[in-house]
Formats: C-alpha cells, structure tokens, sequence
C-alpha cells in the first residue's frame, strides 16, 4: 500500500499525542541508543533525538515516501540515521538500549516475529515500548466505513477483504512478549477521547491512515463518494465542542 508522507505529515495527528505519551513513558535517557520501528515521517523520531541527544536513533520504515519526508525532517540532526527496512526483515544485534514503535504494529501481520527480533536487536538489560491502536479501537470510525460501504453498494467488493491490520487483545501481546523472553511486562489499554473542528480534519485524518487500504481498490471517483459518505456520518457525533468520539489505544513496555 502507498504512502502519501506529506498528508500523514500534515493531518491532526491524536496518534502522535499518544506517542509523545510513549515517549515520556519509555522514560528515554540522553545516552539512549535507540530502534524507532516503524518511524514514518519522523516527527517522533526526532524529538526521541533531541531527548537521546547523546546517544543515536535509527528509523526504520518500508515506505520510501515516507522515508524520504522523515529525512528532509531530520537533515540537520547528525543522531538519526534512517533505513528503508521493513520490521520484519530487522536483523540487529544487541545494538539498541530501547526499541521504540509508535503506532506501527497494527499494519505488521507477523508480530511475535518481530517482537522477537527486537528482543535480540537490545541490548542486555533493553527495554521496548509499543503503542498501537487496541482491538475494537475505535467503533465511531469501523461503523461509518461500514456506512459507506453500504451506501456506495460496494458490499460484495469488500466482502471477501482481508483486513489490513493485525490488534492482539492485551493478553496476546503479553504472551509474544513473555514468548519472546522478555520480563517486567507491562500491558494495559488507554482510552482517549478525540475531537476533531469539523467533517472536513475528520477526513483528512481518516485518509491520511486508517482509510487508505478501503480506498485503494476504488476508482478517483468512487474514493470521492467514499470519503463523502464516511465523513457525513461523523455529524452524529458533534458536540458543542466539535466533533467527538473515543479511541482506545493498546501500551505494552518490557525489559530484556
């Protein structure tokens, strides 16, 4: 699936407030040599830079569009280095104090895999700290998908879709963490609440990520008809405030 780097970039981003809470959360320490699995345009990989300031950062991510915006980023930054692996061709040994992955582990299908090699990629005594979306995340969101799936009477197009996400409950990724031999596990839910002006950063927010595998099939035309109807549906859920509804995130932190 590609990437559009420049609209995840520039989209209200709830994801990245999470990941700021991860970040505080790993407690990173200025000598930190650290994995950002998954880095995306690397707005968190840089500000775990600024934090490990002597220490170093790489960034791995399989899309070089998003890639090539994270290194535009970070071009003045002599700590991180990016590299276009995807996680589950990681191959590093005890190289890493913390493996660090902000809303990337949902789109990886082979994830006690990976949690497994970045086991191996710590260093004794390494630490991982992981944020994702949870199962069941967010019903708001899967709700209005399915709205407009039946809206456009594109159910038969999708009826046979696998999903393009993988959401272990938090017993699950208990179990690959323990699996992979790592101890002092710690895994519980959050539950946020999301607000959005209106419709219109609703959508963009939704395109920029979670919608791009149910819009990819579709002709230019029908992806218009798509968004249209996705986003009307959030009017059900304006508030005084704006648009409101709540999302719930999975952290999971280890030791090695």
């Amino acid at each position: 699936m590609k990437w559009d780097a420049e609209m995840y970039d520039s989209a209200k981003s709830p994801q990245t407030d999470a990941g700021r809470e991860l970040i505080a959360l790993a407690k990173v320490r200025e000598d930190d040599s650290i994995l950002d699995l998954g880095c995306g345009a690397g707005r968190l990989t840089i500000e775990l830079a600024k934090l490990a300031h002597k220490g170093n950062i790489v960034g791995i991510d399989p899309s070089q569009d998003m890639l090539g915006r994270a290194r535009e980023k970070a071009s003045s930054m002599d700590n991180i280095l990016l590299l276009n692996i995807p996680a589950q061709d990681l191959d590093l040994k005890e190289e890493f104090d913390l493996v660090f992955s902000n809303s990337a582990f949902q789109w990886i299908k082979e994830q006690e895999d990976v949690i497994a090699r970045a086991y191996g990629a710590l260093k004794p005594n390494g630490r991982i700290a992981v944020q994702m979306p949870a199962k069941d995340f967010c019903w708001t969101m899967t709700e209005n998908i399915h709205s407009a799936i039946a809206a456009l009477g594109l159910e038969k197009k999708y009826n046979k879709m696998e999903s393009p996400w993988r959401f272990p409950l938090k017993e699950e990724m208990h179990g690959f963490f323990r699996d992979a031999g790592f101890v002092n596990i710690d895994v519980f839910y959050k539950d946020y609440m999301l607000l959005f002006e209106g419709v219109n950063e609703v959508l963009e927010w939704g395109v920029s990520a979670g919608l791009r595998p149910f819009l990819a099939p579709l002709s230019k035309k029908k992806q218009e008809r798509f968004k249209y109807a996705f986003a009307m549906g959030f009017e059900n859920y304006r508030t005084e405030k704006g648009i409101e509804f709540s999302f719930r995130r999975l952290f999971a932190f280890a030791e090695k």
